[in-house]
């Protein structure tokens, strides 16, 4: 069944507009408790929350406090935190569940709201379904005066930072020269002081948060505000996080941007090396390039891939216990720490794998290199199921026969546009350039 609240990461929108306003997140409130009493038989379900630093993230919180608390529950906000932050409080705390008011790597009049379970895990697609329809039938409070939310339990917080810091050698970065980009995000009162922790030398852009500067011109969106740092002095590495704290991009020693497959790639070797990558698995989605199959083969490594989402990275790896998985995007999730991308966590295990196996970052991803790759994004009149597309099933069939394990190629129809797009990879530049032009003339005969 189709979601009508839900989007690929909780409820998402320009806030003030249809999709989210303050009077859904009263009923995101009053929906998330009803849900907390039929699943904990209890009257009295409690909650952890925090935002990033979005100006409307407080009259947000407000609202979904106002709902939650009008069926009985206990709220208890946390204040300014990223993301992974609260998962990880909601599981270490007796809360029914948590949530997040932000809007990741979106623009400042963006915002969200993302649910997390007791475990600190996202949502099960049951329980997603569940929520989704307890938010339609909710009670409306449009045009409330919502109160002002108090930070009581801002301190929480450092429960998060306080199991970050046990999981690294304390001495780890003595004398790493680092680089950070937090985005003016809900990283920026932390990821700083976490780095020098243990020992970094720690330049940080993107620290400055105003309530309307997230992700403008910061960020893992915007790599070039880290590259420019590079240009001003000599570092080992960077990270640049982005609005909420969840996603990660790493640039090496020259100042480079390391793809997330990159990235993901390493991690996975190096917890190969140290006996702590479980089945020899790493999760992702459908979006990572071949190459990284490719790479990873030739070390003993198998990929998995689900859909596009850190969401579904995350159900894979909880229901058949695979412990490392992440997006090309920077999500980055590490089982054994968490069941939810953390950009922080993630980047300090990159810094781990450069101290430990004592290999410049720019070495440690020299490991990977990309299938040449090729995407279309062709405007459509209606959207026929594929199968029933003569031309354009011809050519896929034909393709995937041709490519085997040495190439891929994803056909379907956007979500939000009348477009279908076309991915195509292979080993070189002339397969992939051939296979694309063939899927385009199909596409013309069929959908034209």
């Amino acid at each position: 069944m189709a979601l009508r609240f839900f989007g690929t990461d909780g409820i998402r929108g320009l806030y003030g507009g249809s999709t989210l306003n303050d009077n859904i997140a009263f009923k995101a409130g009053v929906a998330a408790a009803r849900v907390a009493k039929r699943q904990y038989g209890t009257e009295s379900p409690s909650i952890v929350v925090g935002r990033d630093t979005r100006v409307s993230g407080s009259v947000l919180l407000a609202a979904l406090t106002a709902g939650f608390k009008s069926e009985g529950g206990l709220v208890e906000s946390i204040g300014v935190a990223p993301t992974p932050a609260i998962a990880k409080v909601v599981s270490l705390s007796e809360a029914s569940m948590g949530c997040a008011i932000t809007a990741s790597h979106n623009p400042h009049t963006d915002n969200g709201i993302k649910f997390f379970q007791a475990d600190g895990t996202k949502p099960s697609e049951a329980l997603e379904q569940e929520l989704d329809e307890a938010v339609g039938v909710a009670d409306s409070e449009e045009g409330a005066d919502w109160q002002p939310v108090e930070d009581a339990a801002a301190q929480k917080c450092e429960m998060y930072l306080e199991s970050v810091r046990q999981a690294f050698p304390q001495s780890m970065l003595n004398g790493k020269r680092v680089a950070l980009d937090c985005s003016n995000g809900a990283l920026s009162a932390f990821a700083t002081r976490v780095f020098e922790t243990y020992g970094a030398k720690v330049t940080t852009v993107g620290n400055s948060p105003n309530g309307s500067n997230i992700n403008d011109g910061v960020g893992s969106e915007c790599p070039q505000s880290l590259a420019a740092v590079f240009e001003l002095g000599a570092f080992d590495m960077g990270f640049a996080f982005d609005g909420d704290g969840d996603r990660m991009i790493a640039f090496d020693e020259s100042g480079s941007k390391l793809s997330g497959e990159a990235t993901l790639g390493l991690l996975a070797i190096h917890a190969k090396a140290q006996g702590a990558l479980k089945r020899d698995v790493l999760v992702t989605t459908a979006q990572s390039n071949l190459g990284l199959d490719a790479a990873l083969g030739r070390v003993g490594i198998s990929v998995r891939r689900v859909d596009i989402g850190d969401k579904f990275v995350s159900r894979l790896m909880i229901s058949e216990g695979f412990s490392l998985g992440g997006e090309e995007s920077g999500h980055v999730v590490v089982g054994d720490f968490s069941m939810t991308g953390d950009g922080l966590f993630s980047a300090l295990k990159v810094a781990q794998a450069i101290v430990e196996s004592e290999r410049s970052l720019g070495e440690l991803a020299s490991f990977y290199e990309a299938y040449p790759q090729q995407t279309r994004a062709i405007r459509v009149a209606s959207k026929p199921a594929l199968n029933t597309c003569v031309n354009v099933s011809a050519v896929i069939e034909k393709l995937e026969n041709e490519f085997g394990s040495e190439g891929r190629l994803l056909v379907r129809y956007s979500g939000t546009e009348p477009k279908l797009r076309l991915l195509v990879e292979a080993k070189t530049d002339a397969l992939t350039s051939d296979a694309i032009k063939r899927l385009e003339a199909a596409v013309a005969t069929d959908l034209s």
